[in-house]
């Protein structure tokens, strides 16, 4: 991912390390990222299924991962 350090604006990535389409190959190096991108990096989550809690009660904690990350840039904002 060579242009992930020309990002200027506050980003936040989330990969899964079993991720089928982006594999161990593209997981960058912590010192490679500029400091406005915060590079979150889980053991399992698949191509964008980042699914918690139990098979009875399924919880998908990206839905609130996202909200949560953006409610501090709302907040400085305003």
């Amino acid at each position: 991912m060579p242009l992930l350090n020309q990002i200027a604006k506050p980003t936040l990535i989330i990969h899964a390390k079993d991720d089928p389409f982006m594999d161990h190959h593209v997981i960058p190096k912590a010192e490679d990222l500029p400091p406005q991108v915060e590079y979150q990096l889980t053991e399992h989550g698949g191509h964008v299924g980042f699914i918690g809690g139990t098979p009875l009660r399924p919880e998908m904690w990206l839905e609130r991962r996202i909200p949560d990350w953006l409610t501090t840039y709302l907040e400085a904002s305003s």
